[in-house]
């Protein structure tokens, strides 16, 4: 179908950096879709975060048509086809081409031409075009006229400028998300850890990139502040998650100091998860973190060392699987040896252990040990050590922790049928409810709460209380977890 007459707004979304070829090619097969031409392209319309977009500003030049910029606010009110929860976290908006399109159009505009059509570019980055039918009458001004809706035509809006907290994984490309990959290209100005920097050396072209050593998170927090309130986007990166042992925390810290509000000031922030360095190193060596545990740092550069010894003696009794961080270094030799020995209170000298270093990247190592020899080992500061519970296994070389299933199945009969006195899809008879019947059986019998309290190694406080409360007499509801498949 042609529409020679049609008079068309044009919706446009972009990564950020996306150059002007892109775009126009988008648009041209958004057009094509339609039986449109360029010269029905009256308005094009965006959102007004990507006001200083060159490739956007370029089309604009290009088709000899203004650009109207909306807010968020204005956008999000709009009630469109393809609605994105994506879109929603990073852009305040569920929608950006679509929203914009018919925003521009006019208030009475019927459904969209074409709807949300997506290219990608050979550099990887995406346009999004979505085309509407000019309402008749709307004014399609000069792009210094101002008009009625929330949209600004010709001045970008003040400079808003960002942090954003870049988990970049392991390190290796292929475990970067991609939402990390494109926060790195949407910053003006890059700040790490100098290691972590040639990590990712081949996202930096055309970038200020500000180098950091160990110890100097506050620093880099510091500068991502100056950079970001002089209007600049700024990627501050960590190996791995950066809310696990990363910036995250270290940069909240500081933009509270300065006044910093979530809602209103003009420093956005956004967080990018990334596979923290126990998630990357169970993957390369089993399943070792299927069942409960925990992660600890070794470091004492901010951390009393009684506090994490609390921390690894709490964690050893009550058998969780441990991953060490920051296990060991030039000048903190003896902190493994302690964790060693306060793990070994409670678990035996053959407990799997295994010490991954540089996960994913070129020099990676991977030992396997017990935790009689885990201190003998070589590790140092780019090791996560992981030390297995009670029932960890290490075989063919994969680290397994069993979730559970021995406990409640039969796993060696057809079907994994419920062992007796089991139900599929209920608590094992010594979840909460069948322990604590158990408990006051044990009680009228004669137990005292000092031996019941030994015998399941509980506070003997804890315990009393228990007993005290009065039966849930209270029908259990059936278990909604499928995850536990219990």
């Amino acid at each position: 179908m042609t529409l020679p007459s049609c008079p068309v707004a044009a919706g446009l979304g972009c990564d950020r950096g996306t150059p002007f070829e892109t775009l126009l090619a988008a648009l041209d097969q958004a057009l094509a879709l339609a039986g449109l031409q360029r010269s029905q392209v009256t308005t094009l319309a965006s959102i007004d975060a990507k006001a200083d977009e060159a490739g956007l500003l370029q089309l604009a030049q290009t088709l000899g048509c203004p650009v109207r910029w909306y807010a968020p606010a204005a956008l999000a009110e709009v009630a469109v086809p393809h609605p994105s929860d994506a879109v929603l976290r990073h852009m305040g908006t569920p929608s950006v081409s679509e929203a914009a399109a018919l925003l521009a159009a006019g208030a009475d505009a019927p459904a969209l031409l074409v709807e949300k059509h997506k290219l990608r570019g050979p550099d990887g980055r995406h346009a999004t075009v979505s085309l509407a039918r000019m309402v008749a009458g709307v004014e399609t001004a000069p792009s210094n006229v101002e008009d009625e809706t929330p949209a600004r035509h010709t001045l970008p809006p003040p400079a808003r400028g960002k942090i954003t907290l870049v988990g970049i994984g392991p390190g290796h490309a292929d475990h970067m998300t991609r939402r990390a990959r494109e926060a790195i290209a949407e910053a003006d100005t890059v700040i790490g850890y100098v290691t972590y920097i040639k990590l990712v050396a081949d996202l930096l072209d055309g970038k200020e990139v500000i180098r950091k050593s160990m110890t100097e998170e506050l620093d880099r927090a510091v500068s991502a502040l100056e950079a970001a309130r002089a209007g600049k986007r700024v990627a501050l990166i960590s190996s791995g998650d950066a809310g696990v042992y990363g910036m995250a925390g270290p940069t909240y810290e500081v933009l509270f100091q300065a006044g910093w509000q979530p809602q209103g000031d003009d420093v956005q922030v956004e967080v990018v998860p990334g596979a923290s360095a126990l998630n990357s190193c169970a993957a390369l060596v089993g399943a070792p973190l299927t069942h409960d545990f925990c992660a600890i740092s070794l470091s004492d550069l901010l951390t009393p060392w009684p506090v994490i010894a609390r921390r690894l003696d709490a964690a050893g009794s009550a058998d969780f699987v441990v991953a060490l961080y920051n296990p060991k270094s030039g000048r903190r030799t003896r902190q493994i040896v302690e964790a060693q020995h306060l793990l070994l209170r409670h678990r035996r000298p053959d407990t799997p252990v295994v010490v991954v270093k540089s996960a994913y990247r070129r020099r990676e190592r991977i030992e396997f040990t017990t935790l009689q020899q885990m201190a003998d080992c070589e590790i140092g500061m780019l090791s996560t050590v992981l030390i297995g519970n009670s029932h960890t296994f290490v075989r063919d070389g994969l680290m397994v922790t069993p979730r559970g299933y021995t406990h409640k199945y039969d796993l060696a009969g057809a079907g994994a049928a419920p062992r007796d006195g089991e139900r599929a899809g209920r608590s094992l008879s010594t979840g909460l409810d069948g322990w604590l019947q158990q408990l006051r059986e044990a009680q009228a019998r004669g137990d005292s709460v000092a031996t019941l309290a030994a015998r399941h190694r509980l506070p003997a406080d804890y315990i009393a209380a228990t007993l005290a409360a009065a039966p849930d007499t209270t029908a259990p509801a059936p278990d909604a977890e499928a995850e536990e498949a219990a």
